[in-house]
């Protein structure tokens, strides 16, 4: 059955092809081009059997799966790429006026070279350049431990001068401190500023921080120093060293010392002004006013230079901070040493270096000269100088029989006749001795120092009359603290206390007690260790009453031995003292006897600036001694 529909359509589309069918009949342009077109559409709807399709009934194509997911899979992505590059969009106009804490500049700007001692502006700069103001800004400094603040501008708000704070900076502003300060420090350190920031953006409630540092080194000082001295000199000639020092800046500096560091081979002689006690090479300095300096001078030779050549003398002035010295300024001469053609040196008491000694003793000296070069040396007059007050220059003993003139002894031609003519290679030795003072003669002189200096000097004659003068080196002997003791007993104090018990003079089978009484007695140098030992006899007893105002006294019962120790006693350290009691009863056997009290008493100790050890044996203490109150005791058991 067909679709009336359907059959409708054929026949209108049959109707309408049949209507451009041509005819017998001649046409017109008009008509043949009707023609054409209905045989045009003829062709696009007949099939390829010539007929016309039923166009009611057109079949439908089934579309793979793959190919719609794949469809559907590309819609997806353009739409998630469309969102994405939309929300960039967005946010990155919408960020804007967002916070990164990349755009906050935190600057310190120190001085270009720093002095040391010289006031500087060092600048801190804050910088905003955030989209947002900040808020409740602080900063705090770290200044290096030799920074001294002086001011600043903005005043700093806290004790330490080193924290400042600020309500806000806003976008595009900076804020600068400027801080005026000193550094005081060596020469060539480097000194560390730090510097850190704290503060809140305003769309934030977060605190954030930025850190800034900076070394800086110190590249020179407000105090000036220089040396003069000679280009080249010969190894035992003398030479001199002027050094000379000055405060550049407009304030004083105190404390400060002047250091020579002698090079190899140099022979210190004198100075002017002296250097400190007990150095050859340093000289405190009190003070150094604005635009004042000093100087020192240095002599000295070069005669234990081994070879010939380029020697550095260098000379440091530094200032005390706290507890250390900091250099300042350093500066070094050269000075070409050339061997001389004689050769001396000189020993005391077998030793060519400083060394300590005690009154009373006997200095012995060696003095050796040697001709090195490769010609005769003629007329040599050598001369031995002593700088001393405590020398007993009656006491020489110079087997060469020089001439004592004042504090020296010269010797020539008329004494060693080898000194005429030195011949090269030629050699010789003079000895001699010299005994030093006993304590007790000098005890009431007026001496500045207890020491001898000594050295020796010999002149050459040149051609054309000039003369040639070398010298040995110096050598300092200081004398050692004269530590002593007084001990001794006793039956009465000063006061007329009595102190024993029985018997003042010992008497068979009875009990007597005395007093002992020690008395540590020191002069001229602080000591250090000292250490009184004693022992007691088998027949004599520790009856106690001890006393002691410095250092630890300690009896030992067993060993019967009694050690006084005082780690240290100066040298004005006034009664000194220490007391004990013994006790004894004399038996028959001892009747006509002198009894011993204490026995073995020795004394030892080291002088704390000569470095010398100090031993001494002293007398034991019996029941013979002399009393305060009553006078003589014989000590003869009765």
């Amino acid at each position: 059955m067909v679709d009336n529909k359907d059959s409708s359509d054929k026949q209108q589309i049959v109707s309408v092809v049949d209507s451009h069918k041509p005819t017998s009949t001649s046409a017109t342009p008009k008509q043949q081009s009707s023609v054409d077109v209905d045989r045009g559409l003829a062709g696009v709807y007949v099939d390829g059997n010539g007929q016309i399709p039923d166009m009611t009934k057109l079949e439908k194509t089934q579309r793979s799966k793959w190919k719609t997911a794949l469809y559907l899979l590309i819609a997806v992505l353009a739409i998630l790429l469309t969102a994405a590059v939309a929300g960039f969009l967005f946010f990155t106009n919408w960020g804007d006026d967002s916070f990164t804490n990349e755009r906050i500049s935190l600057k310190i700007d120190p001085p270009i070279t720093i002095v040391s001692g010289q006031e500087a502006v060092y600048t801190v700069m804050i910088t905003n350049k955030e989209k947002v103001n900040l808020y409740n800004l602080e900063l705090k400094l770290e200044y290096p431990d030799n920074f001294q603040y002086l001011e600043a501008m903005p005043e700093a708000e806290n004790e330490d001068n080193n924290v400042w704070t600020f309500n806000v900076l806003r976008v595009g502003e900076t804020q600068k401190i400027e801080i005026v300060g000193k550094v005081i420090a060596p020469v060539d350190s480097v000194q560390t500023f730090k510097g850190h920031l704290a503060f809140k953006p305003a769309n934030l409630n977060a605190e954030f921080k930025q850190s800034a540092i900076v070394d800086i080194k110190v590249s020179s000082s407000v105090i000036s120093l220089n040396i003069n001295g000679p280009d080249k000199a010969l190894a035992n000639n003398e030479v001199e060293y002027i050094v000379s020092y000055k405060n550049l800046s407009q304030e004083t500096f105190t404390d400060l010392q002047v250091v020579a560091d002698y090079p190899e081979g140099f022979i210190y002689a004198s100075a002017e002004p002296e250097p400190m006690e007990g150095f050859s090479n340093t000289w405190s300095i009190d003070s150094i006013e604005s635009d004042q300096g000093g100087e020192i001078k240095i002599k000295g030779n070069y005669s234990a230079v081994t070879e010939p050549g380029t020697k550095d003398f260098k000379v440091r002035i530094q200032i005390k901070k706290d507890a250390d010295y900091y250099p300042q300024s350093e500066q070094v001469l050269n000075t070409e040493v050339v061997k001389d053609q004689l050769t001396m040196q000189l020993i005391i008491n077998g030793s060519a270096q400083d060394q300590p000694v005690a009154f009373g003793d006997l200095l012995t000296y060696s003095l050796s000269y040697k001709n090195t070069g490769e010609s005769n040396l003629e007329n040599i007059k050598i001369k031995a100088n002593f700088d001393s007050q405590i020398l007993d220059l009656n006491s020489i003993q110079d087997e060469a029989g020089g001439a004592v003139e004042g504090n020296s002894i010269v010797w020539d031609g008329k004494n060693i006749p080898l000194l005429l003519r030195l011949g090269p290679g030629e050699e010789g030795q003079i000895n001699w001795q010299i005994k030093i003072k006993d304590a007790a003669a000098v005890v009431n002189q007026d001496i500045a120092k207890f020491s001898v200096s000594s050295y020796a000097e010999a002149a050459i004659e040149q051609v054309g009359g000039s003369q040639a003068v070398i010298r040995t080196k110096t050598i300092t002997n200081l004398v050692s603290s004269d530590l002593g003791v007084n001990a001794g007993a006793r039956y009465y104090s000063e006061d007329n206390i009595p102190l024993g018990l029985g018997p003042i003079e010992p008497k068979v089978g009875e009990v007597s007690t005395y007093n002992i009484k020690l008395e540590l007695i020191n002069n001229l140098n602080d000591v250090k260790d000292v250490r009184l030992v004693a022992s007691l006899p088998a027949n004599v007893e520790w009856a106690d009453k001890e006393t002691h105002n410095t250092g630890d006294l300690v009896y030992d019962s067993k060993a019967r031995q009694l050690t006084w120790y005082i780690s240290r006693l100066v040298k004005s350290a006034q009664n000194t003292e220490a007391t004990f009691n013994v006790s004894i009863e004399p038996q028959s056997s001892d009747l006509g006897r002198v009894l011993i009290l204490v026995s073995n008493l020795s004394l030892s100790a080291k002088d704390s600036q000569t470095g010398a050890e100090i031993n001494k044996g002293l007398k034991a203490i019996t029941t013979a001694f002399t009393d305060p109150i009553l006078g003589s005791v014989s000590g003869i058991v009765e």
